[in-house]
């Protein structure tokens, strides 16, 4: 066997191990949902969590969730109160291949959740898929399965806050009390001008 046919050998082998021992991609959808549009600081709310099993060959086990809201965070050598919820799931939750009947394919949870009075907004930090369950991070949520060797897959997500509006005063209503303090000044004039007018007739007489 000659250099080239050795080549061609050693380039198929390695091949074929790479196909062998690479971890195996999952086909599934995780999204997100909120029962309210926007959020007040002080609000509380309930947050969907959706998981869609779409492979037609393959069934998938979810293991956990770990939810990380865009207040979460680590201060003062403490987790923020309220900031992330763990749920393990005993047993573990096998969805079914794609197309299966009842909906076995899919999963469903929800959450609840209190914003705190401080909380306006915040930037989402996500990783990507990752060993490592608990960490500095918001707006995430880790979903342990049995794919990828046991990796907490991430998907990011949001919870609206409302915008703080400005009321602008009414023209008309603006306009009453100013016409009522004008009609005020000029009836004083008038009576200042009465008062004196009197005053000189009562000088003038005899």
């Amino acid at each position: 066997m000659n250099l080239k046919d050795r080549l061609a050998v050693t380039v198929a082998i390695v091949a074929v191990m790479a196909v062998a021992f690479a971890p195996s991609a999952h086909a599934q959808t995780t999204t997100t949902r909120t029962d309210q549009a926007s959020y007040t600081p002080g609000g509380a709310g309930t947050l969907y969590i959706t998981v869609v099993n779409n492979s037609p060959t393959d069934t998938l086990e979810i293991r956990n969730l770990t939810i990380y809201f865009p207040w979460a965070g680590f201060v003062d050598g403490k987790w923020a109160s309220g900031g992330n919820v763990s749920y393990n799931l005993a047993p573990y939750k096998v969805l079914t291949t794609s197309g299966s009947p009842s909906g076995g394919n899919i999963f469903t949870y929800n959450t609840q959740f209190s914003i705190p009075s401080w909380f306006l907004s915040a930037s989402s930090n996500c990783p990507g898929n990752t060993t490592t369950r608990y960490g500095i991070y918001a707006r995430c949520l880790l979903l342990g399965t049995n794919t990828n060797g046991l990796r907490y897959e991430s998907q990011s997500f949001t919870i609206v806050m409302a915008s703080p509006t400005y009321n602008a005063p009414n023209f008309t209503e603006m306009l009453l009390p100013l016409g009522t303090f004008v009609v005020l000044v000029v009836v004083a004039a008038l009576l200042f001008m009465m008062w004196t007018g009197i005053k000189r007739l009562e000088t003038k007489k005899p």
